[in-house]
């Protein structure tokens, strides 16, 4: 999955605050301390990986957040080859997370909900509506707790939990066990942020957190 940063945006606005100033690609690149041609793959979507240290450098120079820098694909997997932190306290969430995001739409029957379940053999699935937002999180314990009502009329809307933990994904991965201890919680989702801030793109469950440290 090639990598776009949108580096024009930032440029443009950059000059916009620097008046009778030119930043072309070679002057950032030498500002930053980037290869040119590196920023040039980036900026035209042609990189298939991009190093920490250069988005890091990046985000210094335009004074802005990763979410800012980064043009995401569809699926969330734009920085899916972004190099790996060696210690847990120097990753960040998308070093960890997991990026198969299961879903369910909010008029999806509990019974489908709980054979999509059973058959992916996982805990809950994010629940989306018709544009592919969230609306929250169905779990086994929500249906669990229901199993002596009418369940099968309903749907996952009537048993989901709406109000959801979310987080973005250059976060550190600390900050977001510390939200799922705060919340005696298993999982947040993480979501696009930018433009799409409900937008879910990964999954961070206890489960992760304690695969990656055991790793």
């Amino acid at each position: 999955m090639a990598i776009t940063l949108n580096l024009n945006v930032l440029m443009a606005r950059w000059e916009q605050v620097n008046p009778g100033q030119k930043l072309t690609l070679r002057r950032l690149a030498d500002l930053v301390g980037v290869d040119k041609n590196t920023l040039g793959r980036l900026r035209s979507g042609t990189a298939e990986r991009v190093d920490l240290d250069t988005l890091d450098a990046l985000c210094r120079f335009f004074n802005c957040a990763p979410n800012d820098l980064l043009l995401f694909s569809k699926d969330g997997t734009g920085v899916a080859r972004a190099e790996r932190r060696d210690s847990m306290k120097d990753k960040l969430v998308r070093d960890v997370m997991h990026r198969k995001v299961m879903n369910c739409r909010v008029d999806t029957p509990l019974r489908e909900v709980a054979r999509r379940l059973d058959s992916e053999k996982i805990n809950a699935l994010i629940v989306v509506d018709e544009s592919g937002d969230l609306s929250g999180v169905v779990s086994q314990t929500d249906l669990v707790k229901v199993c002596e009502r009418d369940w099968e009329s309903m749907v996952a809307e009537d048993v989901m939990t709406s109000d959801v933990v979310t987080v973005v994904a250059d976060i550190p991965v600390l900050a977001a066990v510390e939200l799922m201890v705060d919340n005696q919680i298993h999982r947040v989702v993480i979501t696009q942020g930018g433009l799409a801030p409900r937008r879910p793109v990964g999954v961070l469950s206890m489960t992760d957190v304690v695969r990656e440290m055991a790793r």
